[in-house]
C-alpha cells in the first residue's frame, strides 16, 4: 500500500488538488503548540551553548506584519533567532510519521501508520513571505536570514531527500556548527545583535491581542 500511496504522489491529478489539500492540513497554529516551540526553543539555547555563543536574543511566539495593509498582513513565527551570524525564523513542526518531499517544492507528503499519504503545506513554504520581509529589512545590517523547521513531533522520521533546512531536533546542533563555521570563515563582521532586534521590534505586532486577531484572519471564510 505504501508503494501505492508513494506513485499517486507524484500523479497529475493528485498535483492539481495540492494547494487545496494542504490549505485544509494547515489551519492556524495556536493551541497545541506551546510546548511544541519550548521544546524547539529549547534546543536551540543548548545547541547555541554548545557553540559557545552567548550573544543572542530568542523569542517565542511572535507576530511579524510582513504585508500591511493586504487581507493577511501577518504571519506567526515559532521562534525567532537572533545571532552573530545571523537570524533564523524556526518552525515547530508538529507532523507525525514518515515526512516525505511532496509532489513540489510547496508541499511535504506524510505517511501514518497505515501508510497512507496526506499532503501538507511545507513550514519553509509557510515562513517564505516572513524571511523575504526580514531579509529585506535586515539587508543594510548584513544579516543573513535563514527558514528552518524542526520535527517537534514524535514519532517524526524525515525522508533524507528533504531540503536540508527542515531538520530533527538532534541535527540542529550539527547545522549550526556548519553556518557558524561557514560565516567566521568568509571573515565577514559579526551581526549586530542589538541593532538587528531593534529593526525587527517595528516589524511585530507586540498588542496582547494580535495573535488573536491573526488567528481569526487565517480561519475567516475566504471569498468565493
Amino acid at each position: 500500500m505504501i508503494q501505492t500511496a508513494e506513485d499517486k504522489i507524484g500523479d497529475p491529478d493528485c498535483s492539481r488538488s495540492v494547494r487545496e489539500t494542504a490549505r485544509l492540513n494547515a489551519p492556524c497554529i495556536r493551541t497545541a503548540l506551546g510546548s511544541a516551540t519550548s521544546s524547539v526553543s529549547g534546543t536551540f539555547r543548548q545547541a547555541l551553548d554548545r557553540l559557545g555563543i552567548d550573544d543572542y536574543v530568542l523569542r517565542e511566539r511572535v507576530i511579524l506584519i510582513h504585508a500591511p495593509g493586504t487581507r493577511f498582513p501577518t504571519t506567526k513565527l515559532d521562534v525567532l533567532v537572533v545571532s552573530p551570524f545571523g537570524a533564523f525564523v524556526v518552525m515547530a513542526m508538529q507532523l507525525r510519521g514518515r515526512v516525505a518531499p511532496g509532489p513540489d517544492s510547496e508541499t511535504l507528503s506524510v505517511f501514518n501508520e497505515e501508510r497512507e499519504a496526506m499532503l501538507h503545506t511545507s513550514p519553509l513554504r509557510r515562513q517564505a513571505a516572513a524571511v523575504r520581509c526580514l531579509r529585506s529589512s535586515l539587508l543594510q545590517h548584513a544579516c543573513p536570514v535563514e527558514n528552518l523547521a524542526v520535527a517537534a513531533a514524535i514519532p517524526c522520521a524525515l525522508h533524507p531527500l528533504l531540503p536540508e533546512s527542515i531538520l530533527e531536533a538532534d541535527e540542529l546542533y550539527h547545522y549550526l556548527r556548519l553556518r557558524t563555521i561557514r560565516f567566521f570563515s568568509s571573515r565577514q563582521r559579526h551581526v549586530s545583535v542589538a541593532r538587528v532586534v531593534d529593526a525587527i521590534e517595528g516589524r511585530l505586532d507586540s498588542r496582547p491581542e494580535a495573535l488573536d486577531e491573526h488567528c481569526a484572519r487565517m480561519f475567516a471564510p475566504r471569498p468565493r
